[in-house]
């Protein structure tokens, strides 16, 4: 059995959450201010989940310049974590979130302890191909254990409707946000003033200079593994409260999380952010505001890496990569 083979049915809808795309597809083609800048509004929602998806990613590429592409799938497996824990035990997606990213945290330790670590030294062709045949395993052994379809979880929303000056954001929108810009900042706060978050620059811009000042360099890469595990976990849940649960859901955000980073600059944790708002308000645009723009959401993120690849490699925040 293929990746390829996996169906991918239409989703269901979710009634508590509202996507840049699909509202483009419910208020017709009128356009006015408050249209707009409600568009715009959810597009900024988004990015707290891209926001999640790519920051993991970037430390993981940042440390260990391993070109992770199980990463989405690591997000798809914490939002099934999250989905069963919700419908099976009725754990509330908040405490089911934060339990995904745990688990996800240790499963991610245990992929680079067993298989990854052994690559680490090999050229980019080797891992590249590792990564990918990693993410084509699990893509298929999830289908054939939980079924290609999409499922939804139908959890009530976190918070409570936003509505002002006409403007509608649903509960769930603002809490994805929230969850977003909340990972973020205590990533940054991690990296730029705990021990382990020094030791992890120090590890990611000269590992010789690292070992010499006395950092256990595998056990950093190691490290980023984890926090890459955790955040996706956690990007998961959101996956699962907010979208639905599928086999390859996240290839489609993985995919994202790759335009982000380049956009940023590989590696660049504080640009991640950046990145994750700029994808999601071109989207937002492109989807409201161009014909049939909603199917276009990997042409966009495409489109990104070309640009940046072809304008500036380095990304807006990068800088050149240690050989």
């Amino acid at each position: 059995m293929c990746a390829h083979s996996v169906s991918v049915k239409e989703p269901p809808k979710c009634s508590v959450y509202k996507s840049p795309a699909t509202y483009s597809t419910t208020r017709g083609p009128h356009v006015g201010a408050t249209f707009i800048t409600e568009s715009l509004l959810l597009a900024l929602t988004t990015a707290g989940l891209y926001a999640a998806v790519a920051s993991g990613l970037a430390i993981e590429f940042g440390v260990t310049r391993i070109i992770n592409f199980a990463h989405g799938e690591f997000v798809m497996l914490g939002a099934f974590v999250t989905y069963f824990l919700y419908t099976l035990y009725g754990v509330p997606p908040i405490f089911g979130m934060l339990i995904a990213g745990v688990a996800i945290g240790l499963f991610s330790i245990l992929v680079y302890r067993s298989f990854l670590a052994k690559v680490l030294r090999q050229d980019e062709h080797n891992q590249i191909l590792a990564t990918l045949g990693l993410s084509i395993l699990i893509v298929n052994l999830a289908a054939i254990l939980w079924t290609p379809d999409a499922r939804v979880m139908h959890a009530p929303a976190v918070l409570p409707t936003i509505q002002f000056g006409g403007i509608t954001i649903p509960g769930n929108n603002a809490f994805v946000l929230l969850v977003g810009c909340v990972l973020y900042a205590l990533l940054m706060i991690f990296m730029r003033y705990s021990k382990y978050g020094i030791q992890l620059r120090l590890a990611s811009d000269d590992p010789d200079l690292a070992t010499l000042a006395g950092v256990n360099v595998d056990r950093m890469f190691g490290l980023s593994f984890v926090i890459g595990g955790v955040t996706a976990g956690i990007a998961g849940g959101l996956v699962a409260l907010v979208l639905y649960v599928q086999p390859d859901v996240g290839l489609a955000l993985v995919i994202r999380a790759f335009a982000i980073i380049a956009l940023a600059g590989f590696g660049s944790i504080p640009g991640a952010l950046v990145g994750a708002v700029l994808l999601s308000i071109a989207e937002g645009i492109v989807a409201n505001f161009v014909s049939q723009g909603a199917s276009w959401g990997y042409g966009v993120a495409f489109l990104i890496i070309l640009v940046v690849l072809l304008i500036r490699p380095t990304g807006l925040f990068g800088k050149e990569l240690r050989s």
